[in-house]
């Protein structure tokens, strides 16, 4: 197998390469299971966290007693280098065994034929029917499957608790929070900025637009107040962004280093982000649920991280893979990996998230909920192409009417015909 360098991680990566590193392969007369982590575009900043070795080490010691004769190989790659790295391996029969990915990139993969669907055995069925169905869907191909689901992360909201106490639990108290002094961060992405189209009743037709299924005929009364609730979306942001103490940040980083900096009060976040803010921010770092606005629940974002597998596996190999997949679900495993990062939530249906443990895991618990709640459409398959070329162009239009390039009415006809594209 290819080795290639190791950079601090988080997540899987750190864990995997306490059980084998590239250079300790010398004399291991054993079986080696190639594992790819693959690191999300928006996120890659979150290498520089290289705390996360002993979050892994439940699952790591438990499939290493299993499987005592095999060793784990980690490479890592970027998302956006993913599909070129793959189509070299597999060219060169040295493809990984088992990948860490995206649920939106899984069914990518799939589709291009760069992986191998989740292996069809009774072993996996039940790992795959102790999954609650909701995340089985998100990588449903027909009748195959892009990847066995891990665990989800969503956006929460971090703010620091020296300059906020109490965290706002509506937009409007997140405002008057403004008005008052603090200064509050937005970004405009998926992560920072899309939650607030639920605030206004706006989270079904901006679904619509992201899924591509705003219909192409003329106009019907249900598009025009879809419309409606877009445009007040539309005004409150571009109202937002005039204000003196609203910091429009240029991403999730930048919305981060102001938070850890205290150039910012209140900031979106996403759940992976917890562990290097807790480092960074002690006991000044508090976590709630996104607030609510006269239009409803906030509509966070959700990424779902499943293991897909690889084309060049041998049968011994394959197994291998399966077991460490099927292992990661385990009820135990789940439950203290969710207790140990504060930072995921279970996918496994028979595991509560155990809210009353910690007022983060509420709420996580809180936010899942409110993402289920949203739009049915976002819980199918889509690829990563589609997310990625609708959420660019929405953070254009988004941009535009927020510095007032697009007034919201030229904004919302822009929008929906973004969604009239077939993803």
């Amino acid at each position: 197998m290819l080795c290639r360098r190791v950079v601090g991680l988080g997540l899987l990566g750190m864990g995997l390469l306490g059980l084998s590193g590239c250079g300790s392969l010398a004399g291991f007369d054993g079986q080696t299971l190639s594992v790819m982590v693959v690191t999300q575009r928006r996120l890659d900043w979150l290498r520089r966290d290289s705390l996360r070795q002993q979050l892994w080490q439940p699952l790591l010691d438990e499939y290493s007693s299993v499987r005592p004769n095999v060793r784990v190989n980690l490479t890592t790659v970027d998302e956006n280098q993913l599909e070129e790295e793959l189509r070299l391996r597999t060219s060169r029969g040295l493809g990984p065994d088992l990948l860490l990915v995206r649920a939106p990139m899984a069914n990518t993969l799939l589709k291009a034929g760069l992986i191998a669907p989740v292996p069809d055995t009774a072993a996996m069925t039940r790992a795959t029917d102790a999954i609650d169905g909701r995340y089985i869907e998100r990588v449903r191909q027909g009748s195959r499957l892009a990847g066995l689901p891990l665990h989800e992360a969503v956006t929460l909201a971090c703010y620091n608790r020296q300059q906020m106490p109490t965290p706002p639990r509506t937009t409007e108290e997140l405002m008057a929070m403004a008005a008052a002094g603090n200064t509050i961060g937005l970004s405009v992405d998926p992560y920072g900025i899309w939650w607030t189209a639920g605030t206004r009743g706006a989270d079904r037709p901006v679904t619509s637009i992201i899924t591509g299924t705003v219909p192409s005929a003329s106009r019907t009364r249900e598009q025009e107040r879809e419309g409606a609730l877009i445009t007040d979306w539309l005004v409150w942001l571009r109202q937002i962004a005039q204000q003196s103490k609203v910091d429009i940040a240029n991403g999730p980083e930048e919305l981060f280093d102001g938070l850890v900096a205290s150039r910012l009060d209140w900031i979106p976040c996403f759940s992976l982000t917890l562990p290097p803010l807790r480092k960074a921010m002690g006991p000044r770092l508090g976590v709630s649920a996104l607030p609510r606005g006269p239009g409803g629940p906030p509509s966070p974002f959700s990424i779902l991280q499943v293991w897909s597998f690889g084309l060049d596996s041998s049968p011994r190999q394959r197994q291998n893979a399966a077991a460490l997949a099927q292992l990661s679900d385990d009820p135990l495993l789940q439950r203290r990996f969710v207790l140990d990062t504060q930072e995921v939530l279970p996918v496994n249906r028979s595991v509560p998230t155990p809210v009353a443990s910690s007022g983060v895991l509420a709420a996580l618990a809180e936010a899942e909920q409110q993402f289920q709640s949203g739009s049915p459409l976002l819980t199918r398959a889509f690829t990563a192409e589609h997310l990625q070329a609708v959420s660019h162009r929405i953070e254009y239009v988004l941009q535009q009417v927020m510095v007032g390039v697009f007034t919201p009415q030229q904004g919302v006809v822009l929008l929906q015909r973004i969604g009239q594209r077939t993803p």
